[in-house]
């Protein structure tokens, strides 16, 4: 499994579940659950060794956007970055202030 699906993993084990997890296009990624068991004895005939799946595909989106910097400034500048109302200048001399990954990306169930 990649290391990209750890989280499905982890959750899939504490269901009593199994996952499939595979890349679906460059930001996607597509988790297909199996309960370990099967849903046993029901009043519906016939299910007993049936297991329940389900899948889900999350998709990465970017939350910022940028501007390159003019030729007018010093060649090692970095460009602003706009995310979501809030902005970062990114200054390769001081390193404390960047942004967390959830403040550039967006992770949510596409399907």
């Amino acid at each position: 499994m990649a290391n990209t699906c750890w989280r499905a993993q982890e959750l899939a084990a504490r269901n009593e579940a199994s996952v499939e997890c595979y890349p679906d296009g460059p930001l996607g990624y597509t988790v297909v659950a199996r309960t370990d068991e099967s849903v046993g004895e029901t009043i519906v005939p016939g299910t007993e060794s049936q297991h329940a799946t389900e899948s889900a595909t999350a998709v990465i989106e970017a939350r910022c956007s940028f501007e390159l910097p003019g030729e007018d400034v010093d060649g090692e500048a970095l460009p602003r970055l706009s995310c979501e109302g809030d902005e970062w200048d990114l200054n390769p001399d001081d390193l404390s202030d960047l942004p967390k990954p959830e403040d550039l990306f967006d992770v949510h169930l596409a399907d």
